[in-house]
């Protein structure tokens, strides 16, 4: 007993996660909390045009600072990593920029292709959510890389408030989709702000465009965040993207809010708890690669875990669905929650699989993991959209849809196991031409 307290107390990881999830339990409780009211006001066509606006958000949001903010964690020398940090801030406001550009003057056009009558209007808002979405990340990433676990657990919490709540209370006024989208850039917006109160994250913005590292450095020294896993986050979003744009156009608004709200709120422990636990693991597994060590048992014991914890819940999810989704968000909500218990393996794989999905970035793998993506995903849509052209019930292309997904991730599963044998290349090196 003495040997495990030493173990469990000593353990920076063991204390790091900790940390995370104190905060983080709380931000998995309040939405669950709010969503049972939140289901009560908004309708599914007001969660389907909220949701595609909010997936072209996060279409460009992930390759606004065209992935940099990665690389954050990696360099040795922090002088590197605060040049990093700065190159993602300048990138994010030239995309923010552009973004409004590019789409203001095809909003119409947009909404009319997506077969959505709430999207032109929703889509003003979409530099302002481009803006604060890129900017959460990036400055997670570098908080991340300073080791204050504890402002990110308590942001997090922030984030769960001012999202829920704020699209609680717009819509006791106004119950739109333009409520749930200002709520959601709120959710963003504000921990985004509360960062700010870091003394040394203030000192390294005020400094933005000044560096010890010139721009054309970084872009060379770390071209594979820009040129490859950019195009990998990219299409991994739009394959997401394509998938709700397919349900719009063949199976309508009603079927797209129900799939969405499923799929979001039961989203949303996998966000927080494995995005809590990927962002402690990327830091402490970095620091363990630098160092030669092998990350195998590493990851096993961590993927032995993930499993107990899931296997309850989920099979729970899978059984009881429906009168579950019926009971706490209301008898409009029944056929989400059919949807839910089809999704219960996918979501379960996908909790597993998430926390260690950095790894092909530790590993300098980046290209064969976007290989790996744009064939298994690209199967994925071509088999969602045949099967829609060829009018299939929705429920027959869920079960595809679930299927393929979650032997993909299996597979990708596999490989990783197989990257945790090996020791890390030189950042120099470029081992995925070989």
């Amino acid at each position: 007993m003495n040997k495990l307290k030493s173990l469990i107390f000593r353990s920076d990881l063991t204390k790091n996660v900790t940390v995370m999830m104190s905060g983080n339990g709380l931000a998995i409780i309040f939405p669950f909390i709010m969503a049972p009211l939140i289901s009560r006001i908004y309708t599914p066509d007001d969660f389907a045009g909220f949701e595609l606006f909010i997936k072209i958000a996060a279409l460009v949001a992930v390759v606004s600072a065209l992935r940099f903010e990665i690389a954050i964690l990696l360099p040795s020398k922090h002088a590197e990593a605060d040049a990093l940090f700065k190159l993602s801030i300048k990138l994010l406001l030239l995309i923010t920029v552009v973004s409004a550009v590019f789409v203001w003057p095809w909003r119409e056009e947009i909404g009319t292709v997506l077969s959505n009558a709430d999207l032109a209007y929703l889509l003003w808002f979409l530099p302002l959510a481009v803006f604060f979405i890129g900017g959460q990340q990036i400055l997670t990433q570098y908080i991340i890389r300073l080791q204050r676990f504890k402002e990110i657990a308590s942001n997090k919490v922030l984030s769960a408030i001012a999202n829920n709540g704020s699209k609680y209370l717009f819509g006791l006024s106004a119950p739109t989709s333009g409520s749930l989208v200002i709520g959601q850039i709120l959710g963003h917006a504000v921990p985004s702000i509360a960062f700010l109160r870091i003394k040394q994250v203030r000192n390294v913005l005020t400094n933005t465009f000044k560096s010890e590292y010139s721009s054309r450095f970084l872009f060379k020294k770390y071209r594979d965040f820009p040129v490859v896993n950019s195009a990998h986050a990219f299409f991994d979003e739009g394959q997401k993207a394509l998938l709700l744009f397919l349900i719009s156009a063949y199976y309508g608004e009603f079927v797209l809010g129900l799939f969405a709200f499923a799929w979001r709120y039961l989203r949303v422990p996998l966000q927080v708890f494995g995005y809590s636990l990927s962002q402690v693991l990327n830091e402490k597994w970095a620091r363990d690669l630098n160092k030669g060590i092998i990350l195998n048992r590493a990851l096993r014991r961590t993927m032995i875990g993930l499993f107990a914890i899931a296997i309850v819940p989920f099979a729970i999810l899978f059984f009881f669905g429906e009168p579950i989704f019926t009971f706490v968000f209301g008898k409009d909500w029944t056929i989400a929650g059919t949807y839910a218990a089809y999704m219960a393996p996918w979501l379960m794989i996908h909790f597993i699989t998430s926390p260690v999905s950095f790894l092909p970035v530790l590993y300098l793998r980046q290209r064969t993991n976007f290989v790996i993506s744009i064939i298994g995903n690209s199967l994925i849509l071509i088999a969602v959209a045949i099967m829609s052209y060829l009018q299939y019930d929705f429920e027959d292309v869920l079960i595809v849809l679930v299927a393929t997904n979650s032997f993909l991730m299996i597979f990708i599963l596999i490989w990783y196991f197989a990257l945790s044998r090996k020791v890390r290349p030189d950042l120099g090196e470029e081992p995925d031409s070989e």
